[in-house]
């Protein structure tokens, strides 16, 4: 569960990172378009690990039930 609740805190995270770096988008600055893009490459590798978790617990829980019959 720490784990589920670290991936999708880390998600969270990235997500309003991003979500700020498109306001500061409004500045039309250098820093603020590499803040932007930064902040866009983060939130896809979140978006990644958070399906990767969920991919890798569905199987788990697949093979506990095939286990236990």
């Amino acid at each position: 569960m720490v784990s589920e609740d670290r991936v999708e805190q880390q998600l969270q995270e990235a997500r309003r990172e991003l979500e700020s770096a498109e306001h500061g988008l409004k500045a039309g600055t250098e820093a603020a378009r590499v803040r932007y893009a930064r902040a866009l490459h983060e939130a896809d590798i979140a978006e990644r690990r958070a399906t990767r978790h969920a991919r890798e617990q569905a199987r788990h829980q697949r093979s506990w039930r095939l286990a236990a019959g």
